[in-house]
């Protein structure tokens, strides 16, 4: 999400800063269903400033909502209509647990001698800015979205496979629910050797052999360290694993399956 803390060397409308006066700009989610393969968002863009409005009308500016997923890397931009709601379907597989939302107004094109009537006299009066493109010329605050469901097809979600340099066999390491380690925090971490990494990376590379390999990585790699998970979710002492993602995930999905039967 957006830091209070960015400042910019030009004016931007957001709610932090008194750049524009009588101006705002946000976005919000008037309906969503995430039980499907896809999530599916209804976004409706408000924006109250004439004169950011005509730059978009003109093609000089547009309206760009970013996704991003912590847990899975992945990042995607939306362009959204200032004049009616846009609809976007988001692949589940691609995001785990948590997804968040940010929309800015970015310059479509490089812009000269900007100026605007709703720039704040106090600071801006008389002043003109030569803008590139890409540069922010308003923002919101955010938004964060959970999912409904825990666990997905992309298994990549909860469990997390690293280099350590300082082992010679592969480990396994679950976090608990009081976890301090940031590396381990949610997720089944799998630890492999240099060299096994090494190998395994290559494996996921190459794109002939995408499928097959993934199929090996499934069943050599991913699947234990969940065999191992589960066993440990059957012990005693398995109140310390409540409430993280890759505990939650096992637990729905078996759900799902008990209900099957």
């Amino acid at each position: 999400m957006r830091s209070k803390a960015i400042e910019y060397p030009h004016p931007v409308l957001n709610e932090y800063s008194s750049d524009y006066i009588d101006s705002t700009f946000s976005v919000n989610v008037f309906s969503n269903n995430d039980e499907d393969a896809d999530i599916v968002l209804s976004i409706e863009c408000k924006l109250n400033c004439s004169g950011l409005e005509k730059l978009i009308l003109d093609g000089d500016a547009k309206v760009i909502l970013c996704l991003i997923c912590q847990r899975t890397s992945f990042r995607k931009m939306f362009e959204l209509d200032i004049a009616k709601p846009v609809t976007i379907k988001i692949e589940k597989s691609k995001i785990v647990d948590l997804v968040e939302f940010e929309a800015s107004i970015v310059a479509a094109r490089d812009i000269n001698e900007f100026s605007l009537p709703e720039f704040n006299p106090e600071y801006f009066r008389g002043c003109h800015f030569n803008l590139k493109k890409g540069y922010v010329l308003a923002n919101e605050a955010g938004f964060k979205m959970k999912l409904n469901t825990h666990i997905e097809k992309d298994i990549a979600g909860v469990v997390l496979v690293r280099k350590d340099s300082n082992i010679s066999s592969a480990k396994v390491q679950l976090s608990t629910s009081n976890e301090v380690n940031p590396e381990l925090n949610d997720y089944i971490v799998i630890s492999l050797p240099e060299e096994d990494y090494k190998i395994y990376s290559k494996m996921r590379t190459k794109k002939y052999l995408k499928n097959n390999a993934e199929r090996f990585i499934q069943a050599v790699i991913i699947l234990p360290a969940i065999t191992e998970a589960i066993g440990r979710l059957r012990l005693d002492d398995s109140d310390q694993y409540e409430g993280t993602m890759w505990a939650n995930s096992i637990y729905v999905a078996l759900k799902k399956k008990i209900l099957r039967i």
